[in-house]
């Protein structure tokens, strides 16, 4: 019996694009920081490299392993800014029965949050996407490994048994095979694929057919 249900955020309940990476050209030019085309895609670099070399979050770690990386001597409000920018990147394009579906699973069950980011950034965009009252808890990679690791999703279910949660999200690996590997059932958000039969976990085309499932 399903209790808990878990969600990731960045496209799953909320769109990411890679303009969002634009917010770090603006914050260099606020800072009056000078910078070439190399230098800017060597940040953006040191951030995608930065999760896959540690696997908690650290603000001052991760600042640090940017300007190891970059060759460069960025301030700390470089980094504060450029959370603050992106806490508040949202696309127009959110699933327009996004809300009527959180409104009928949490009628149902236990929601959650499992992200592999700062929680209060995710927070804050949750909360401008007006959907953050529908979470009890956002669980972070802050605190424990990030996704896939057994940790991450055993900070998830909270009091619960891992058989009594499902975790939904739009990454094979982190989501769906790491919540199956920690016991949790799952279930693959993918708007894009034409095959949606698997004999390990179900797939979904729209977040809306969680109603006929759950």
């Amino acid at each position: 019996m399903i209790k808990r249900v878990i969600f990731d955020i960045d496209n799953t309940l909320i769109p990411w694009k890679e303009e969002y990476n634009e917010e770090i050209k603006e914050v260099l030019k606020e800072l009056n920081i000078q910078y070439t085309i190399e230098e800017y895609n060597k940040i953006i670099e040191a951030f995608n490299k930065y999760e896959d070399e540690y696997y908690v979050f650290d603000e001052s770690l991760m600042l640090e392993y940017i300007n190891k990386y970059t060759n460069n001597e960025y301030p700390q409000i470089f980094l504060t800014n450029i959370f603050k920018r992106w806490e508040n990147c949202l696309t127009s394009k959110m699933d327009p029965k996004l809300i009527e579906t959180l409104e009928y699973l949490k009628s149902k069950y236990e929601l959650a949050i499992l992200t592999d980011w700062f929680a209060q950034q995710q927070k804050q965009r949750l909360q401008n996407a007006g959907i953050l009252k529908y979470f009890e808890t956002v669980y972070s990679a802050e605190k424990a490994k990030r996704k896939p690791f057994k940790e991450a999703f055993m900070q998830a279910i909270g009091i619960n048994k891992p058989q009594e949660c499902v975790m939904i999200g739009d990454s094979l690996e982190r989501d769906i095979q790491g919540a199956l590997n920690a016991g949790l059932n799952a279930i693959w958000f993918n708007p894009n694929i034409q095959d949606t039969q698997s004999n390990e976990y179900l797939i979904i085309t729209q977040l809306d057919e969680l109603k006929e499932i759950l």
